[in-house]
């Protein structure tokens, strides 16, 4: 060392294994039941379950776009009005209090039918709005 320079301190010693306080160590060569070193158990994928859901848009009285189910096809809807239980149900009330001639404007009515929306390639069925 020189003269005039500043002394060195040493590091601190390792502090070495875990003290076991009063039970015997491990014996070398020792391997704990289950134990596969530093090798991981091989991990397995959860299984999922893949579902289709086709959504039908929401078609009203009038054509509308939609996809057909049926022909995957995506396309403008033809609809075809049918009258309801509400226009059979004016009728009657109309017939019993002697409104004969009133007793058709219930067919007439838009309010008083469902819309079918149709496939205009396959003709298939998509939707029924119910009024």
């Amino acid at each position: 060392m020189e003269k005039g320079s500043p002394p060195q301190e040493s590091a601190p010693p390792y502090p070495g294994p875990p003290l076991s306080y009063g039970s015997t160590p491990p014996q070398p060569g020792f391997v704990p039941a289950g134990y596969q070193g530093d090798i991981a158990p091989p991990q397995t994928a959860p299984v999922t379950t893949v579902r289709h859901v086709i959504v039908t848009p929401e078609l009203y009285d009038a054509p509308g776009q939609a996809r057909c189910p049926h022909c995957q096809q995506a396309v403008v809807t033809d609809i075809d009005r049918v009258p309801n239980l509400s226009a059979w149900l004016i009728c009657g009330c109309f017939t019993l209090f002697g409104c004969w001639l009133c007793c058709c404007i219930p067919f007439c009515v838009d309010s008083c039918k469902n819309v079918k929306h149709y496939c205009p390639k396959c003709k298939h069925l998509i939707h029924i709005h119910k009024n």
